[in-house]
């Protein structure tokens, strides 16, 4: 079983896994916090509109979430691995599976999103749903409740639709046989290694060589233009010293804020139950309603409100339990429903309310405290904090409206600074790929290269480069490029003729080799041709890299030798260039220890769960190619579409 799991879990597996979830990692969690944009319209799905500025925003909050997974990521890296291209195919993907989820008519009711908010670990103080936190989160991108429930609704759909494929499907005994036999496989091999890096030493270049190839070949050993900058920067931090809080200014805004509190009824709550009658194919918002009067009906003829939540309620979380909701804070439910629990005291049982979801009768049986208010104390160093936070960004905003019109005014940067009181700092000689850390942002990039700057020589506008931080670049000095001394480049160049020279043996051995192979020689003869000696590896595994992948991928390739033969030989290049001859001795299947019936169970789930992915990308390929799909990918480039 381990070695099954080993197999699906290899090189092989984790390039499956990676196909499949991409274009769903793009959605998730940050999924709910994205608005409209403008921008340009850089793809139209089912009707709706992709922008520029959608997919931008998307890529930014990606990169932040594995920033915050893998802190210690080459920044490099992590922008050719997030491309907006790439986030673009996974937005559209999300377009086509949410289309094809509605026409399915599949439904996630409001009442369940709601409900699903409480297990939210971000939401979560000390494992509990905190209000204030979630209010806060909120805030800070620009959401309300009501809409973060639309996008938990969206999200939620998709993963109905997903659900779907991936969990009916299934696996057969003999599969599960099968793919243990193949994946939990051993093979042995015999190879000779004609390594390029060891022929390197058996060649020497003259110094005429490589001056004759500095020569002809100059353009390649540049210096890049190199540059030295000038820049001012702003930020929040270092107008901290300058800001002061009194305690009696924290003792106001505590004020403020607990009336803020009291008057949205923060840590105040009810305890509610519901009855839904959904509207959906079978019904109309109409019978909808019809069918809340009955239920109405047996309410005031005597039944109680749980016995009657379970013959009509739609709501398939609660029904059982007489419709009961829990205790639910402000800002937790629909605003309709909210509503209507505001005017109800306890016992009482609401006229219909109608939401996107349906028609809810709805009972409100205590009014309870979640939490008391908080304390000053509790709140003082919060309030400091915020207070002097606020002040520090008043100075710094007052200073970056002053730097941004004296950057305008005047031809170089030593007034603003001087005025703005910041220090005005030059960068040695650098080349602008490689900015030292202050300037090493995209945007700063580009500002250096803009007419305005690079040719212009004027000072740049004022950039925002992280919140709070503000940086102006100007180029002092420019230094053209120009061709390295050739000491300094001659070992390079050296070493780049062996290489020629050893790749040009390697050739030609390669076309011997295959010549004597075809005429039936031996894995010695082989050996000999190479100069090198027969190595075996014994236990091979499907994926592995020893001695190379591209050897024991071709391993794995070859048909399995009759019992006590070898495999013919055969010839491969690996990653250096090097040329590598093998052949197969021996071929153990796997499946030789039966599995457990635990084990079983959990390996056929195992493989029906990896059908089922390739199932779905099969539905998302086909939704691809029927659905109403216009991709403008060239418009992602700001400056192609300002073009």
């Amino acid at each position: 079983m381990q070695e099954f799991r080993r197999f699906v879990r290899g090189p092989v597996g984790k390039v499956l896994l990676a196909a499949i979830i991409l274009p769903f990692v793009i959605s998730g969690f940050y999924g709910y916090f994205t608005g409209g944009g403008s921008g340009d319209v850089v793809a139209e799905v089912e009707g709706n509109k992709i922008t520029r500025s959608m997919v931008n925003q998307r890529v930014e909050r990606v990169r932040d979430m594995l920033r915050q997974q893998s802190p210690n990521i080459d920044p490099s890296m992590l922008d050719s691995f997030v491309r907006p291209e790439m986030v673009l195919e996974g937005l559209v993907n999300e377009q086509l599976i949410m289309a094809a989820a509605k026409n399915a008519d599949l439904a996630f009711s409001e009442t369940q999103a709601a409900r699903d908010i409480y297990q939210v670990p971000l939401f979560q103080e000390n494992g509990k749903f905190s209000e204030t936190r979630f209010e806060r989160e909120l805030r800070s991108r620009g959401m309300t409740p009501q809409g973060y429930i639309r996008g938990l609704r969206q999200d939620m759909l998709k993963e109905q639709y997903r659900n779907g494929f991936l969990a009916t499907n299934f696996a057969l005994p003999s599969e599960l046989n099968e793919q243990r036999r193949l994946g939990e496989q051993v093979r042995d091999i015999r190879y000779v290694t004609l390594d390029l890096n060891a022929l390197r030493s058996e060649f020497n270049v003259t110094d005429e060589q490589v001056q004759a190839y500095y020569e002809e070949n100059k353009a390649e050993f540049m210096r890049p233009e190199e540059f030295r900058v000038a820049y001012v920067k702003l930020a929040a931090e270092n107008y901290a010293d300058q800001v002061s809080v009194s305690d009696e200014d924290v003792a106001a805004e505590y004020q403020v804020r607990r009336s803020i509190m009291e008057e949205s009824g923060a840590g105040a709550a009810r305890k509610v139950a519901h009855i839904l009658i959904e509207v959906n194919g079978d019904r109309d918002l109409e019978q909808a309603e019809a069918r809340a009067n009955e239920a109405v009906q047996a309410i005031v003829a005597g039944e109680s409100f749980a016995d009657v939540a379970a013959e009509y309620s739609d709501d398939p979380g609660s029904a059982d339990a007489g419709g009961d909701l829990g205790v639910v804070s402000k800002g937790a439910l629909p605003e309709e429903m909210e509503e209507a629990i505001a005017s109800l005291e306890p016992g009482m049982v609401s006229d219909p309310v109608i939401t996107d979801a349906g028609v809810h009768l709805i009972k409100v049986s205590d009014v309870v405290r979640e939490q008391d208010l908080p304390t000053l104390e509790e709140l003082a160093g919060q309030i400091r904090a915020d207070l002097k936070q606020g002040r520090a960004e008043t100075l710094l905003n007052e200073d970056v409206a002053r730097l941004e019109e004296l950057l305008y005014e005047h031809s170089d940067m030593t007034v603003p600074a001087e005025q703005v009181g910041v220090e005005l700092k030059t960068t040695g000689w650098v080349p602008l790929s490689a900015l030292p850390a202050p300037l090493s942002s995209p945007q700063v990039q580009q500002a250096l290269n803009s007419d305005q700057v690079r040719k212009d020589r004027h000072n740049s506008d004022l950039i925002e480069v992280a919140p709070g931080e503000y940086l102006a670049v100007r180029i002092v000095e420019e230094k053209p490029a120009e061709a390295l001394p050739l000491e300094d480049v001659s070992f390079a160049i050296r070493e780049r003729l062996k290489g020629e020279l050893a790749a040009d043996r390697v050739q030609e051995l390669s076309a011997q080799a295959e010549e004597r192979l075809q005429q039936g020689t031996t894995l010695d003869d082989i050996a000999a041709l190479f100069e090198s000696d027969i190595e075996e590896q014994e236990g091979l595994q499907r994926g592995g890299a020893e001695p190379s992948m591209e050897v024991v991928n071709g391993a794995f390739a070859l048909p399995k030798p009759e019992e006590g033969q070898n495999s013919s030989i055969e010839l491969t290049r690996v990653g250096d260039g090097s040329l590598v001859a093998y052949q197969v001795t021996r071929v153990e299947d796997g499946n030789a220890e039966p599995l457990s019936d635990a084990q079983q169970q959990a390996a056929l789930l195992e493989l029906g769960n990896i059908e089922g992915q390739r199932s779905f990308r099969q539905v998302v390929a086909l939704l691809r190619d029927e659905g109403d799909v216009d991709l403008n990918p060239e418009r992602l480039s700001s400056s192609s579409a300002d073009q």
